[in-house]
């Protein structure tokens, strides 16, 4: 069964582009009444008693701006671009095919490049060590695990350690 389909990259794109173009327009709108307070700050007399109102308007306007854009593009914008860059990843990176044994959900958050995952625990053979380990296989925090029962074989493919397909045996 598949979990991460490769239409989740085209979304995230179109995702990720949607909140540059509200940044520039944001940014447009401010270069223009920046451009605006230039202006009427020019068009003042000498010594004229609104230049400070000129000047505080423009302070609060560029203020106000930077605070904005600064969480804008630390919060909702860096979440979404890192999980663009996660699911392009997935789609191009190399594929690892495994068959281990299910042990348990871990619904622990884990942060893997910016972007939240949990995790499915299995028990792996290490053919070099000649012993089982767990193998933590990380899934999408916002997405249901998979329906698995402790102790099913299941044959996965995981890119980065994260899961892309499975399929119970």
């Amino acid at each position: 069964m598949v979990y991460f389909e490769n239409f989740t990259v085209d979304k995230m794109k179109k995702k990720k582009n949607k909140y540059l173009a509200i940044f520039y327009s944001a940014l447009a709108i401010y270069v223009v009444l920046s451009v605006v307070f230039f202006v009427w700050y020019l068009q003042l007399p000498y010594a004229s008693p609104t230049i400070n109102l000129v000047k505080t308007l423009h302070h609060v306007l560029t203020g106000v701006f930077t605070a904005g854009a600064f969480f804008y593009l630390m919060l909702p914008y860096k979440r979404v671009k890192n999980y663009y860059k996660v699911s392009v990843n997935l789609a191009k990176g190399i594929k690892e095919t495994t068959t281990a044994s299910f042990l348990r959900y871990d619904e622990n958050l884990h942060e893997k490049d910016g972007v939240d995952f949990k995790a499915l625990v299995f028990s792996e053979y290490n053919k070099y060590k000649k012993d089982f380990y767990e193998r933590k296989v990380l899934v999408f925090y916002d997405k249901e695990f998979p329906k698995f029962e402790k102790g099913q074989n299941v044959t996965f493919i995981t890119q980065g350690n994260v899961l892309i397909s499975y399929e119970i045996l």
